[in-house]
């Protein structure tokens, strides 16, 4: 396999990893003084959809590596649309955790009563690790996708001397030339005639 066939590959298979596994890690936190409470990603349908994206990495990459039929071609949209999924999810995530965390205190709190909790530090919000892995997965498989491109498929391995065992075309450079046919049409293993024992040979 080609050097730039197996980063791509490698790149491919990291980033699903690191997406299939952060999607079950803690990707925000939410503390109200000494009380905290931690959100993983798999409880939502983002962490769902990132680890779907990291399971379409896997299986891409994982194909490449097993010398697969057309592998490299269905690689490329496989590893851009999964690392897009990963990574924009991931980051959709970041950008409107406050929003989603508001939304889910209104059936509680009123949203001003929230807001002013969260702008005054009586409620804090942060950002976990579990989120960023995920992005770094997704960013991990589109850059497998950009590696990818401009490799050629490995051609299939064939003989291409035919079958095993059979002799060389006559006309083929290096095979001997066949004994020139004696005259007179007669076979070259036929035996000469012996003369008689009983006739004297002529003066």
């Amino acid at each position: 396999m080609a050097g730039r066939a197996t980063l791509a590959a490698s790149l491919t298979l990291a980033g699903g990893v690191a997406a299939g596994v952060g999607s079950f890690l803690t990707w925000a936190e939410i503390s109200a003084g000494p009380i905290s409470e931690r959100a993983s990603g798999i409880s939502g349908w983002e962490g769902k959809a990132t680890l779907i994206a990291g399971l379409v990495l896997i299986a891409a990459a994982i194909r490449v590596f097993t010398g697969g039929f057309d592998a490299l071609s269905r690689l490329r949209p496989s590893a851009f649309v999964g690392g897009l999924v990963a990574a924009g999810v991931g980051l959709y995530t970041a950008v409107t955790a406050r929003d989603q965390l508001l939304d889910a205190a209104e059936a509680e709190l009123s949203r001003s009563v929230a807001q002013d909790a969260l702008d005054s530090g009586l409620v804090e919000l942060s950002i976990s690790l579990g989120l960023y892995v995920v992005i770094a997965g997704g960013a991990l498989g589109i850059l497998g996708a950009l590696a990818s491109l401009g490799v050629r498929e490995p051609a299939a391995a064939g003989s291409g001397s035919g079958l095993t065992g059979w002799a060389a075309p006559s006309g083929s450079p290096g095979a001997p030339a066949a004994p020139a046919p004696p005259p007179g049409g007669a076979s070259p293993w036929a035996t000469p005639p012996r003369p008689d024992s009983g006739t004297d040979p002529p003066s």
